[in-house]
């Protein structure tokens, strides 16, 4: 499905860019605009994930019909 490897991508970007957090080179400085990026990747993958739980919601009342 085209939605699972975006998704994939998105949370293996989200796990890479909060590595930073716990790193050597965290900068409080740095932190907001970090944080920003990920807040970002994470409404994205929500909206994803929205997008495949209403293609299972529809693909549900096929079946039930």
């Amino acid at each position: 499905m085209k939605n699972d490897v975006s998704i994939e991508k998105i949370l293996q970007e989200l796990d890479e860019k909060m590595a930073w957090f716990h790193g050597d080179d965290f900068r409080l400085e740095e932190a907001k605009e970090r944080f920003a990026e990920l807040k970002k990747l994470a409404e994205r993958a929500e909206t994803a994930l929205e997008m495949m739980q209403h293609d299972i919601e529809v693909l549900t009342q096929d079946f039930s019909e």
